[in-house]
């Protein structure tokens, strides 16, 4: 069985986003932005930020506000298309949570089943 970088999980991890490293992209850009204005913590912002599709991301980010990770923020605001601009915060939970994520993603750089890169946002420049 070849099995890429994931030799024991085969093939499957590859062919599919990895959720800690989605997870942890999410929380580290909301975690940075806490004190930016609500447009920067916008549905939109935060795809470009993470590289995640928009209807895949909104998912995520019900997700994790059911969790408590993060809040919902109504911006007062409509859109194009009618719909309400949302905003959204990290909680203390969340900045937890992000500490937690961030350390087992730094276990996986030195057991070499990530690379360096994972660590950061794809809009990072290092």
């Amino acid at each position: 069985m070849n099995g890429g970088i994931y030799p024991l999980l085969g093939n499957t991890m590859r062919k599919q986003r990895d959720l800690p490293v989605t997870i942890y992209r999410i929380l580290l850009y909301l975690s940075r932005m806490k004190d930016a204005e609500n447009e920067k913590r916008r549905l939109t912002r935060i795809e470009r930020a993470v590289s995640i599709d928009r209807k895949e991301l909104r998912v995520v980010l019900d997700k994790l506000m059911n969790a408590g990770l993060i809040d919902e923020i109504d911006t007062a605001k409509v859109g194009r298309g009618g719909h309400k601009i949302i905003a959204w915060n990290i909680t203390e939970a969340g900045r937890i949570w992000r500490s937690d994520i961030g350390r087992y993603i730094q276990l996986c750089q030195r057991m070499e089943f990530y690379p360096e890169e994972f660590f950061y946002l794809p809009s990072d420049a290092f």
